[in-house]
């Protein structure tokens, strides 16, 4: 086949190559690029093609042979949430750190007068948090009493 004939078939074989991408599901733009690889491959061939029966199919096999390698290679696999970790476990040191806070929070309480520590005690707060500060094991109890407010216990 000489370069007249195959640029004369070129543009047909194109629209053929991109629908038959199309239908192994790629978008326009790997359609595209399949064609593209494709006609390149003819191209190289040209002078071995006997005519536009054997171009096409020729185009046919190869854009095939193609769009299936960018479907594998473009494959996604889907985890399996299953095998997941379960939300409840932690980390050994965070685990660590937990308990460090713990013991540096009753220690604290303890240290507390008699009123407030009573108060905590026996759960007339309406709310409390412990408010953890990592940089050298500073911890804060912010408890907020029903007839005083909110009031930080250190």
């Amino acid at each position: 086949m000489v370069q007249k004939e195959f640029e004369d078939m070129a543009a047909d074989l194109r629209r053929r190559i991109v629908t038959l991408a199309r239908g192994f599901r790629l978008d326009s733009d790997s359609a595209e690029d399949v064609a593209q690889d494709t006609m390149l491959k003819l191209w190289t061939i040209r002078e071995k093609i006997d005519g536009k029966p054997s171009a096409a199919a020729m185009a046919t096999t190869i854009a095939r042979h193609l769009s299936i390698d960018m479907l594998r290679r473009n494959k996604t696999i889907a985890l399996d949430m299953t095998a997941a970790p379960d939300s409840s476990y932690r980390q050994p040191d965070s685990l660590l750190q937990t308990a460090e806070d713990d013991r540096w929070l009753k220690s604290q309480l303890d240290k507390l007068p008699t009123k407030e520590h009573a108060v905590l005690q026996t759960g007339g707060t309406q709310n409390h948090r412990r408010d953890c500060r990592h940089s050298g094991s500073q911890c804060r109890l912010r408890a907020h009493d029903a007839g005083e407010g909110e009031k930080e216990i250190v």
